[in-house]
This record gives C-alpha cells, sequence and structure tokens, in this order.
C-alpha cells in the first residue's frame, strides 16, 4: 500500500551528504518512529546506508537482496523491510530472474534516481486527487462560516509544524457522507483498523461534531473532551494531529479573558481549508524534488 509522509524538510542539512539523506527519509517515514534518537536505531542506520552505499552511488545496479545485505554489512532481514516500503511508494521494482532458480533482482525505476520519485510524486498526486474529489463531496453537505474566524476570537500568533500523510484509499461502492469522511480519515492516518466502525470513533466524532457541523464555533480541549467523553490528554492528541495537518487552527479571546486557546476549523470552511493544506503539500513535494537533485548530484 503506498504510503508517504509530507512535512518540511530541517533547512540546515550542514555539508555531509549523510545528514541530508537521513534528514530527507525521516521526513518521508522511511526510517520509521521519530524523536532525537530515531536515526541511531539499527533499521535507520540501514536504511541511511542503503542509500549512501547503494541506491545513489550505483543507480543503475540490479541488487538481490542478499548483494545488498553483503554490501552494508547487516542481516539479511535487515533489507527486507526497507525494500519493502520502496517498492510499496513506488521507488524500486523488481527485475524477475529469465530462469526459475535465479533470485529475483531490485532496483531503481528507469535506473534513474530522479525518474524514480517521480514516479513515487505521481502516485502521490494521484492520492490528492482522489482527497480532492471527497472533500468536494463533503463539502457539498456542508455549511460554510461567515467568519473566517469565529466571533469574538482571534488566531494565535504561533507557527505550526505542517505534517500530513498520503495513503491509497478505495472508496465505497456506494458513497455517503459516513463513507466519504471515513475514507478521507483513512487516508490522512487520521483513522486505522482499530477504529472501526470509523463513525464512532474519538477522531471521527472530533473531526465531523466538533469542527465540519460546527465551523463557526471553537472548541476548548476541556470541552472537546466532554463532547466525545474522554479525558483531555486524550482530546489534545487528537487535536495535535489535525493542527499538524492544518485542518484546524488555534484561536483566543480577543478581549483577553477566557478562554485563552481554543480551537476551530480553518477559514471556517473544510473546501477552503484544504486547498491549503493542498498548497502546503505541494511546496513539500516541491522540496522533495529539489533534495532528491541534490542527492544525485
Amino acid at each position: 500500500m503506498f504510503k508517504l509522509r509530507i512535512r518540511n524538510l530541517n533547512e540546515s542539512y550542514g555539508s555531509s551528504k549523510e545528514l541530508l539523506v537521513s534528514d530527507f527519509l525521516q521526513a518521508i517515514g522511511f526510517l520509521g518512529t521519530d524523536g532525537p534518537k530515531a536515526k541511531e536505531t539499527k533499521r535507520a542506520k540501514t536504511g541511511i546506508l542503503l542509500f549512501t552505499k547503494c541506491l545513489i552511488p550505483k543507480p543503475d545496479k540490479s541488487w538481490t537482496t542478499s548483494e545488498i545485505a553483503k554490501e552494508l554489512g547487516v542481516p539479511l532481514q535487515g533489507v527486507y523491510r526497507h525494500l519493502q516500503w520502496l517498492r510499496e511508494v513506488g521507488f524500486l521494482t523488481e527485475d524477475f530472474p529469465g530462469k526459475a532458480e535465479d533470485p529475483k533482482k531490485v532496483r531503481l525505476w528507469h535506473y534513474d534516481l530522479e525518474k524514480a520519485w517521480s514516479g513515487v510524486e505521481n502516485r502521490a498526486r494521484i492520492c490528492l486527487e482522489t482527497y480532492r474529489e471527497i472533500i468536494n463531496n463533503l463539502n457539498n453537505t456542508l455549511k460554510e462560516s461567515k467568519e473566517v474566524v469565529p466571533d469574538g476570537m482571534i488566531l494565535l500568533d504561533k507557527e505550526e509544524a505542517f505534517e500530513i500523510e498520503l495513503r491509497e484509499i478505495r472508496r465505497d461502492e456506494e458513497e455517503s457522507y459516513e463513507s466519504d469522511l471515513s475514507a478521507i480519515g483513512r487516508g490522512i492516518g487520521l483513522l486505522s483498523n482499530h477504529h472501526y466502525p470509523y463513525h464512532e470513533s474519538m477522531p471521527y466524532k472530533i473531526l465531523d461534531e466538533c469542527f465540519f457541523q460546527r465551523p463557526d464555533r471553537a472548541w476548548t480541549a476541556e470541552e472537546i473532551a466532554a463532547w466525545i467523553e474522554t479525558t483531555r490528554p486524550t482530546a489534545y492528541r487528537h487535536l495535535n494531529r489535525l493542527i499538524s495537518l492544518g485542518l484546524i487552527e488555534r484561536c483566543r479571546a480577543a478581549d483577553g479573558g477566557p478562554p485563552t486557546s481554543a480551537f476551530h476549523l480553518r477559514l471556517g470552511s473544510l473546501k477552503k481549508g484544504w486547498q491549503k493544506i493542498e498548497t502546503q503539500t505541494e511546496l513539500v513535494l516541491d522540496k522533495y524534488k529539489k533534495t532528491i537533485t541534490k542527492l544525485k548530484e
């Protein structure tokens, strides 16, 4: 299944190509978990070496799994997960042998780093097109707020880190508001299998009942927690995902009184808010493309 994380790259790459590679691979979700020591895990080091010792310096070579493991000096099992990720995202392809006893080999699409990444970009944009269709369908049902910011509130001047996951999704044959909202939730990583049935899950209810159905209102974390009957930390966990996505924004009372921190649907409109998300996604994709060009040099 295609899955690609889109988030702003570290602008201070330094002079080392390895630092550039590690920042890029962590940004797109290839290295797995985040955190200050995430790049120091065995899995992360293997993933970085796969690029710096195999794919970047030898783009025209086809590799067996055992050849990669030997080149990197790691166990055979240590490279399977990385190769699967890169095949699913469309960065690598397989060369099938002429004889049954010959091992399969993997290589960059078109034996070229930039052309291989271009294929990944195309799949990412196909995801965005599907999301846009769903958003337009949902927007036909929803109301829009007349105000960009709820009455009596002003935006908090705080820069948020942008992050979205793009995933391939299948839409139900019988489209409905519920199925469309569930599909977009799965696509951007807000909903997963353990949230099924989706319409009864916390992230679904927060998104729909608190923001989509009330685009004119600002909600505090305490109000959201009370509405969906959960704890404040749990409510914040879901809210932070929506904030990093850029679908909701922080605001506060204009008169300086309570609430000092609240949340509202961006621009008071799902469609308008989503257009901003698409623009931000395209900007990051452009940075990814420029990074691949640097890595090829």
